[in-house]
């Protein structure tokens, strides 16, 4: 039987590297007061989260997980950005739609609000140079790419020296391996690139999925990926954007941001306060007109206070 696609996969690919990959650098010995302010923060935030209940067919009933808390993330030297590499790069490759390309520029503001940093997003590209052995059909006319063309063979091409990351969008669907149905995105850390397909994301059966819940999945995808390419690992005590997933109903179960432990990770790692990070958050929602969501972020901020 064919093992069913999974979300996020990035954290055993990194044990694929090679040794001399030039990796982004990893965090310095932590700052203990700056460590203690935003584990006291921590606390305010935890009533806004969420226990984690496994349903069946769940990430964690099939891939059982340690987790990690905030403080273990700390005391684990992440890899982190740096001054040389602080720029996160966007950058689309396939064929895309006005609304395809209006989520990935979403999806770039968001990401913008969500870590802090500069985004850049690129022109988009079209795919060329896959070679046959990176690709197949599956029945009854769906071209899947081969998630190691990209992540092995073209992105680190692609990679700016000032880059934290490389972010690809792509419209094709994507498998991992032969024994795999699909995947939805595949990234490694250590070469600071990823890569995730629109296409499932996109679909709810044989329908297209509604304009909001496009851009949630995308958002979600984006920023988990990304979380994972600075050493965050897969929340498993709350319902949590980076908690792993391993089909679209358990996707749409996430929420659009971290738990309280995910949340100071971000904090910590990016030098970016929490209250402001929801004050941004909420000014993005406000921009897409969901007052829940922005109702959300500005009580987490005023917990804070």
């Amino acid at each position: 039987m064919k093992r069913l696609g999974v979300l996020f996969l990035c954290l055993a690919f990194t044990a694929c590297s090679s040794a001399d990959e030039p990796a982004v650098n990893a965090s310095a010995i932590p700052a203990h007061n700056q460590v203690a302010a935003l584990s006291k923060a921590k606390t305010k935030l935890e009533k806004f989260s969420t226990p984690m209940v496994v349903q069946k067919g769940d990430w964690l009933e099939s891939q059982p997980e340690n987790g990690e808390t905030f403080e273990e993330y700390v005391d684990s030297r992440p890899t982190l950005p740096t001054t040389e590499r602080k720029t996160i790069y966007i950058q689309p490759i396939g064929k895309f739609s006005v609304k395809q390309m209006r989520v990935i520029q979403q999806a770039a503001d968001y990401m913008r609000a969500f870590y802090n940093m500069p985004v850049v997003l690129r022109e988009q590209r079209s795919i060329d140079g896959v070679t046959p052995d990176m690709v197949r059909v599956q029945y009854p006319n769906n071209m899947q790419i081969r998630t190691t063309y990209f992540v092995d063979q073209l992105l680190p091409g692609l990679l700016p020296a000032d880059a934290a990351a490389l972010l690809c969008f792509t419209n094709y669907d994507l498998y991992p391996g032969d024994t795999w149905n699909y995947v939805f995105g595949q990234a490694s850390f250590e070469k600071r690139v990823g890569v995730w397909s629109l296409w499932r994301l996109e679909r709810d059966g044989g329908k297209r999925a509604k304009p909001d819940h496009f851009l949630d999945r995308t958002l979600k995808i984006a920023m988990h990926e990304t979380g994972h390419m600075f050493s965050m690992r897969h929340c498993i005590k709350y319902e949590c954007l980076m908690s792993g997933t391993n089909h679209l109903d358990e996707t749409d179960r996430r929420p659009l941001d971290t738990c309280s432990e995910c949340t100071m990770k971000i904090a910590w790692a990016m030098k970016y306060g929490p209250a402001e990070r929801y004050k941004n958050l909420a000014g993005f929602w406000s921009k897409q007109g969901r007052q829940h969501e922005e109702k959300r972020m500005l009580e987490k901020g005023k917990a804070l206070e």
